[in-house]
């Protein structure tokens, strides 16, 4: 397993292969289009492995930014080309989600929050152990905070929430936790859900008006 999370300003990388793990997480400052690739090559290297050795790979798919999206599930993309891995898709939402109950153990249900910018948080709600009550949805910050119950964020997200960390450890253990339940896609089909539009459609919706 290759599980790849590049939604937010830190990416993170995790691999077992072979009865080999191995984790990484790259700089908030750095580059992902740059340093993605190279740092999982140099991460087969240290286990002693070849790309073609690993059978499935898991991708944040969002909410997360355009860029950062684009480039995980590109690379995934590009990998699974001409091979039989299977993919997993992880939404950034319930990867928190994940990371909060693994970290805390909560008592009881939960709301996870990604910032959207503009005054619009994305929003999932969560029971104790994880699992998704209510679909994710894109509401304005005064809407969010009329939300009974403990809201969870990302430190790098500035919110005045529960803030945390996400950890390599996590995103693989969820990611083959999907693996073992088989919730898996068609590489070809691996569709991101972005913070908010690009340009390109922006215009194509305000044509369509």
């Amino acid at each position: 397993m290759i599980a790849i999370s590049t939604a937010f300003k830190t990416a993170q990388i995790a691999m077992s292969i072979k009865g080999q793990t191995v984790f990484c997480e790259l700089d908030a400052n750095c580059k992902h289009s740059e340093n993605v690739m190279l740092k999982i090559d140099h991460m087969l290297d240290e286990i002693k492995v070849e790309i073609k050795d690993n059978d499935c790979f898991a991708v944040l798919v969002g909410p997360g930014s355009f860029t950062g999206l684009r480039i995980g599930i590109a690379l995934v993309k590009g990998l699974c080309a001409g091979t039989n891995a299977k993919v997993v898709p992880i939404s950034s939402l319930g990867l928190i989600a994940y990371s909060y109950v693994k970290q805390f153990a909560p008592k009881e249900d939960f709301y996870t929050i990604i910032n959207a910018l503009s005054g619009l948080l994305f929003v999932c709600k969560y029971d104790k152990t994880g699992k998704a009550i209510t679909s994710e949805q894109l509401l304005p910050v005064s809407d969010v905070l009329k939300l009974s119950g403990q809201k969870v964020c990302l430190n790098e997200d500035n919110l005045s929430f529960f803030n945390i960390n996400l950890r390599g450890q996590d995103l693989l253990e969820m990611a083959e936790n999907l693996k073992n339940q088989g919730v898996f896609v068609d590489y070809h089909q691996l569709e991101p859900v972005y913070l908010r539009k690009s340009q390109a459609e922006s215009m194509l919706d305000a044509k369509k008006v």
